[in-house]
């Protein structure tokens, strides 16, 4: 029983020593791990005030030392530079003893440039804990070599006669005593002023007013007949708008190309329809090409698609189509190509019935093509020109030529300019010699009317 009692006291022992050992060693790195830092921060003192005013500001760049030890010489520690916001800190390895170091500005950049006039601040312990010891100062200050002229000015008293007797030298004799006044009689306080002179009010004159009149019985007119009043006329129905609808075939003619609107043969489907289309049909084909699709349902189904584009352009918004915008034919056929193709060949099927005027709702009429030809057009809008342009555009192109000299359009124009003007109007005639030197002749006559 003794061997065991002697082999737990030793046991115990043993450890005893390791938690010793062990806590040296973290006591040992503890202090090893300490550091010790000072911060401040440093102000330019414009008004050369001695203290931190309203017109100081934070100085950059300014040389700051930690020097501790007394004396007139005491030994710097540490020197560094103030940041933007005129902040500085120290840094040090272990925990020294700091509260009789002091901190102050040796060096400093700008106007601020007299870092000899502040005295020295001491650093204050601020808290010390798990190792970190933290020292703080008061606001270093570094002073011009005058104040600003935005300062203001300070009062300075004038000094006492005792200090004044004591400056001065001794071979000058004394000055004589200085007499003191008597103090001025008090004068009798000033009669108080008569009162202001007040206008008095202007009494207007009394409003005349008409004597009362005794009301007199006027005799009742006769009640007239109410007279029915007119019935307004029903209000009037806009006629309905007449819209066309025409198939590709219609649509891919030269003649009438006058008629297409916003794109034109060359436009690219890519552009017209979308990327989806460019990536189905190719990036390079155009609308003229897409007229012209057959034997596949997708190429089917792109050309009604593009004949329905352009009868949406031509057609006003909201008009009688099937399709009232070009952002529902875009849709149907973006729609189309991402389904199967039982749904490209319904789609195609309703574009062509709505090309062909139907596919509204029950009872309406079918749309007609309304789409005339650009020749016809152009001699519309040249019959309402004057003689002399009419003449005067001859000479733009072999087709004007050919419409302006046809013997139909000459009395065409005769009977519109007769009907315009309402009395005798002129007659274009043009002869053309082709001799050597000899240009276009043009005679314009006034041909006249009888009855």
């Amino acid at each position: 029983m003794a061997a065991f009692r002697v082999a737990d006291s030793a046991a115990a022992m043993a450890v005893a020593v390791v938690l010793l050992l062990l806590l040296t060693a973290s006591a040992v790195e503890s202090a090893g791990s300490s550091s010790t830092v000072v911060a401040g921060m440093v102000f330019c003192d414009q008004c050369k005030d001695g203290a931190r005013g309203l017109f100081d500001y934070p100085l950059y760049g300014a040389r700051v030392a930690i020097q501790c030890g007394g004396g007139d010489t005491p030994m710097t520690v540490r020197e560094c530079s103030t940041n933007w916001f005129g902040g500085f800190s120290v840094r040090m390895e272990g925990s020294p003893d700091m509260n009789r170091c002091t901190a102050r500005v040796v060096h400093a950049s700008g106007h601020c440039s007299d870092s000899g006039a502040d005295e020295p601040r001491e650093l204050t312990l601020a808290f010390r804990m798990l190792g970190l010891a933290l020292y703080t100062v008061q606001p270093l200050l570094s002073q011009p070599d005058k104040p600003m002229d935005f300062c203001p000015a300070v009062p300075h008293a004038p000094p006492a006669p005792a200090a004044v007797a004591a400056n001065a030298p001794s071979s000058s004799p004394p000055a004589p005593p200085l007499s003191v006044a008597a103090p001025a009689p008090v004068s009798s306080p000033a009669p108080p002023l008569p009162p202001f002179w007040r206008r008095r009010p202007r009494l207007l004159p009394p409003i005349w007013r008409r004597p009362p009149t005794v009301p007199q019985e006027r005799p009742a007119l006769p009640n007239p007949e109410p007279q029915p009043l007119p019935t307004p006329p029903p209000p009037s129905t806009p006629p309905p708008s007449q819209g066309s609808a025409c198939a590709y075939d219609r649509w891919a003619v030269p003649e009438h190309r006058c008629h297409w609107k916003v794109v034109t043969p060359n436009t690219t489907v890519a552009m017209a329809f979308g990327p989806l289309a460019a990536q189905r049909y190719g990036p390079d084909m155009t609308l003229r090409e897409a007229l012209d699709g057959r034997g596949d349902a997708n190429r089917t189904l792109l050309r009604e698609a593009t004949a329905a584009l352009l009868n949406a352009y031509y057609n006003a918004p909201g008009g009688p189509f099937l399709y009232p915008t070009t952002a529902s034919v875009i849709d149907h056929l973006n729609g189309a190509l991402l389904s199967s193709a039982q749904r490209v060949l319904i789609e195609g099927a309703r574009f062509r019935r709505a090309n062909a005027g139907g596919g509204g709702p029950a009872g309406r009429t079918k749309l007609p093509c309304e789409l005339a030809p650009c020749e016809e057009i152009l001699r519309e809008t040249l019959l309402k020109l004057p003689t002399w342009d009419v003449g005067r555009c001859r000479c733009v192109s072999r087709r004007w030529h050919g419409i302006l000299t046809d013997p139909s359009f000459i009395n065409r124009h005769v009977e519109a300019a007769h009907i315009v003007s309402g009395s005798c109007a002129e007659t274009l005639v043009v002869t053309e010699n082709r001799g050597c030197g000899i240009g276009l002749e043009m005679v314009v006559f006034t041909p006249t009317y009888t009855g």
